[in-house]
């Protein structure tokens, strides 16, 4: 039986369209920004950045991380290749990098948040375990005591850690085709493919 982990925030979540939405009903961004520089995190965590505007930056994940989570959805492709898996015996994990509270802001529990999410989207059931850890190191441990045969991750500096597992195999999830592939590991563009990549089609 193989045992599955899952990152959770822009691999399981997709944020798109939200971190825009919010900063815009905040007063941040005018509203015909979405014209202009798009509507995805990175364009608007860029326009942030490029003004010296860190902090508002770093204030606006806090909202979307805890009471703004409502608006996102599951990635396209996801609920059904949950149900693939759990067809072929697999047993499922989430392990996310995830701090309970925000650095700057009000003190929502992210942890709450996003566990309250998955079980609004129906995913909560399908999972063994769900574990956050507030450290990256603290993630890639964890990944290492549950012994998984496989880990789903968006981001390739988790998949290239030099603590990830040797006997973890990873799977890159890139929807947008911003990252080169990574050696030893598989990429996916699509939730769709995931389970054939799990089979070893």
């Amino acid at each position: 039986m193989l045992r599955i982990g899952i990152d959770f925030d822009n691999t399981i979540v997709n944020y798109d369209g939200v971190f825009h939405k919010a900063a815009v009903e905040l007063g941040w961004l005018p509203e015909e920004s979405d014209k202009i520089i798009g509507t995805s995190k990175e364009a608007v965590k860029n326009y942030f950045i490029e003004r010296d505007e860190e902090p508002r930056w770093t204030e606006l994940q806090g909202i979307v991380y805890g009471k703004a989570i409502v608006h996102a959805k599951p990635f396209q492709g996801l609920i059904r290749a949950i149900h693939d898996m759990l067809a072929d015996n697999m047993l499922l994990f989430i392990v996310s990098h995830k701090t309970q509270y925000p650095i700057i802001g009000d003190k929502l529990d992210f942890h709450e948040a996003a566990k309250t999410w998955l079980a609004e989207n129906g995913i909560e059931p399908h999972i063994s375990q769900i574990y956050f850890c507030p450290e990256k190191d603290e993630k890639i441990q964890q990944i290492s005591d549950l012994h998984l045969d496989w880990f789903i991750d968006d981001l390739p500096s988790i998949l290239n850690h030099q603590q990830f597992p040797e006997h973890t195999k990873g799977v890159l999830f890139d929807p947008d085709g911003v990252h080169p592939a990574i050696e030893n590991h598989s990429l996916a563009r699509r939730w769709s493919d995931i389970p054939h990549i799990l089979r070893g089609e």
